[in-house]
């Protein structure tokens, strides 16, 4: 059985902020396959990169950040296969929200092949509380950089919070 192929567009963020004299790094734990990730999400039409990594930040972890650079810090491509449908939940703000992907290879998903790119951006705290995250998100949390770099659960992610740990050394 051959497997349909479909491509998305993602863009998410690498958040950020001081604390005393060391940087600390937001992640989520997602709900649907309860790793450590980066927040991100669909290119939704009518918006630019920059634009959804705003509001996915905002639904997926809670917080309000600033794109530091109008660059992104990287982007990357991958595949991976999950089941596609509607799943329906409530923001961080109480604002409905939806889900595409139903079920993820890790949890018995697998009909259709997902071809994705994604940009992430690297974005100062601006305020918010990740303690009051997204249902996409069963937790979130900050971290020190090498405990980030530790939890993060896909190397292309690590290589994303790499590169803002480079550029952030920089300032």
């Amino acid at each position: 059985m051959k497997l349909a192929t479909k491509f998305e567009f993602s863009s998410g963020g690498v958040v950020y902020r001081k604390k005393d004299k060391t940087i600390e790094f937001l992640l989520g734990k997602h709900s649907g396959y309860h790793k450590w990730v980066l927040p991100k999400g669909l290119v939704e039409k009518g918006e630019n990169p920059r634009e959804t990594a705003i509001r996915e930040v905002k639904e997926e972890i809670g917080v309000d950040g600033r794109i530091i650079d109008k660059k992104s810090l990287i982007e990357i491509e991958y595949f991976y296969f999950a089941d596609l449908g509607h799943e329906h939940g409530v923001d961080a703000q109480g604002k409905k929200t939806e889900r595409r992907t139903v079920r993820y290879q890790e949890n018995g998903g697998g009909k259709v092949r997902i071809h994705k790119k994604v940009v992430f951006f690297l974005m100062e705290y601006i305020k918010g509380d990740p303690t009051k995250h997204g249902w996409e998100m069963e937790d979130a949390s900050w971290f020190s950089a090498q405990t980030a770099l530790n939890t993060l659960a896909f190397d292309s992610e690590k290589s994303a919070l790499s590169k803002a740990v480079e550029k952030l050394s920089k300032f």
